[in-house]
This record gives structure tokens, C-alpha cells and sequence, in this order.
């Protein structure tokens, strides 16, 4: 006796579909000035929605946003963009990519010296990462 198993879909689509929307509408409204207090708010509530539901964000995603003022970052624009290297050798292993927001002067830091061709798994051609 066979079992016909469902077709496999992807768990809690809504809440990704959700996430997706606010994150278009965060990324829309922080061009114009004029919204930036709504672009702030939706990035705010993706981040709410994220966390109550237990979804993983990619981290291109989580690098668009400001975590402690959850501004949407554009370079030039809400975010300075630099690269420093504060070892005393200056050696280029020891390089670290900047992300100073303008709004609240937070900074992330991201070791790039080390595997200048690191890839990060979620970007990875051979993934098969769901579509919402």
C-alpha cells in the first residue's frame, strides 16, 4: 500500500511573504527624506515579525539594516562605507569593512583580509534556497 506524500511547500510562506513587503517598502520609502521615520518603522516591524516568528533572514538581508536603529542603510546616502586596518604590521589579512551608519553613528565591522574569495553559504550558486 502506497502513501502518496504531499507536495513540498514552503513552511510559514506568509510570514516570508510579509517580510518580503516590508522590506520592499523600507528599501522604497528610505530614498525619500521626507519618509524616512515610516522607512524606519517598517524595517522595525520586519525585524518584530522576523523574530516572534522564528524566521532566519539572510544576512544580505540583516546587512541592509541598522541594528540599533533599524535605519535602511544606502551607501552614501544613510551609510559611510570604508575600509580600515588598525593592526600594527598593516598586513592586508587584517583588513575590516566599515559600516558606520549616519543616523546613529553605529558601526559593523566585517573581516575581509582574510578570504579575500569567501563566499557566504546563503550566496553559494549550487544552494537551492526557497522562493516566496
Amino acid at each position: 500500500m502506497k502513501v502518496s506524500k504531499a507536495p513540498k511547500s514552503v513552511p510559514h510562506k506568509d510570514h516570508y511573504a510579509r517580510i518580503s513587503y516590508l522590506f520592499q517598502a523600507s528599501s522604497h520609502l528610505a530614498l525619500n527624506p521626507q519618509y524616512d521615520v515610516l522607512s524606519r518603522h517598517y524595517a522595525r516591524t520586519l525585524d518584530l515579525v522576523a523574530k516572534k516568528t522564528v524566521l532566519k533572514l539572510t544576512p544580505a538581508l540583516k546587512r541592509q539594516l541598522c541594528k540599533k536603529c533599524n535605519t535602511f542603510l544606502i551607501p552614501g546616502l544613510t551609510v559611510k562605507i570604508h575600509i580600515e586596518n588598525l593592526s600594527k604590521a598593516k598586513s592586508l589579512r587584517n583588513d575590516v569593512l566599515v559600516n558606520e551608519c549616519l543616523e546613529c553613528g553605529e558601526k559593523k565591522r566585517f573581516p575581509v583580509g582574510q578570504q579575500r574569495d569567501y563566499v557566504l553559504f546563503s550566496e553559494k550558486e549550487d544552494v537551492k534556497i526557497p522562493a516566496l
